[in-house]
């Protein structure tokens, strides 16, 4: 069914999920950071070795992102081999950038090509998606769909769409908190309210086609209307009590807009060039940093998909 090479190299992109009312379903890969796993034919059974300084981060494949989408996949195809996982983090974890999911995401590619599974892009999805599961406690596939697609994604069921972006300098600034938690997306999802009214109902509705269609049409005043929740990011807002004021900052220096990266507690600004980047970065970092927060400002671009090597 397949043929064996000695190892495959594969390189994920971070990603910033939700893009504000697309809880579970948006998502966008970035080129601020990325994951390099490396998966090579070892004795048996799947081991995860971490390459550097990442004690947080568990080595059992059965709580690690990359392990377990691979358990998970060699126990669907019958595959009996082992397989060693070497991964070198460049996501920081814990930060709503997509880290698990861009380990599990590489991790499925390289081992695809490794055994010439021939994977779909949306079967490597649902593998990456299953590792997200052991870590953050459900399996959501907005970020590791980002990470394989590239781009702007929407996650339909089964099937991942990429969405059509016309904005040719469309950009992102990121604010990273240094306030990484293991159990962070765990207690973000917690909080999503079980019911909702109809009002806010509508309204996310209206924002998430709004930035669907100001994506495709480029339109800044869509994008910046669609870059808003009602529901999940308002119900978080005690986990990041710096967002509303920064988003302020953000749009007084003329962003299209801006949204929590994930389940926060990064922020993601939408950029282009009517907008004055230096004061957004100059005015958000003195914003947090007075109310206590030690951040990266970090600038980014929409990123591609998983690459092997």
């Amino acid at each position: 069914m397949y043929s064996f090479v000695d190892c495959r190299k594969s390189f994920a992109f971070s990603s910033s999920a939700n893009l504000g009312s697309g809880f579970d379903i948006l998502s966008v890969a970035h080129d601020a950071f990325f994951d390099e796993v490396e998966a090579c034919i070892s004795s048996d059974g799947v081991k995860v070795s971490m390459v550097g300084n990442h004690e947080t981060i568990p080595e059992d494949p059965l709580r690690n992102s990359a392990g377990f989408a691979i358990v998970s996949l060699m126990k669907d195809y019958g595959i009996k081999e082992g397989i060693t996982l070497k991964i070198r983090k460049g996501v920081p974890a814990g930060l709503g950038l997509g880290s698990s999911g861009a380990s599990a995401a590489a991790a499925v590619a390289s081992v695809n090509s490794l055994l010439s599974l021939d994977l779909t892009k949306d079967s490597m999805v649902k593998y990456s998606m299953l590792g997200e599961g052991a870590v953050a406690g459900s399996p959501h596939p907005d970020n590791v769909a980002a990470s394989i697609f590239g781009g702007f994604v929407a996650v339909l069921g089964e099937r991942t769409v990429n969405l059509k972006v016309n904005y040719s300098d469309l950009k992102f600034i990121l604010f990273i908190p240094s306030v990484a938690s293991n159990d962070k997306t765990k207690k973000a999802r917690e909080l999503v309210p079980k019911m909702v009214e109809t009002a806010s109902y509508v309204k996310n509705m209206r924002y998430g086609f709004s930035l669907v269609l100001g994506l495709e049409r480029g339109d800044r005043d869509l994008i910046r209307q669609g870059l808003n929740d009602e529901i999940v990011e308002k119900a978080r807002l005690p986990m990041f009590p710096y967002y509303p004021k920064l988003k302020e900052i953000a749009l007084s220096g003329n962003a299209i807009g801006s949204c929590v990266s994930g389940a926060g507690p990064s922020i993601i600004v939408f950029t282009d060039g009517e907008t004055d980047v230096n004061l957004i970065e100059s005015e958000g970092r003195k914003l947090m940093e007075s109310m206590g927060y030690s951040v990266n400002v970090k600038e980014a671009k929409i990123g591609g998909g998983v690459r092997v090597e």
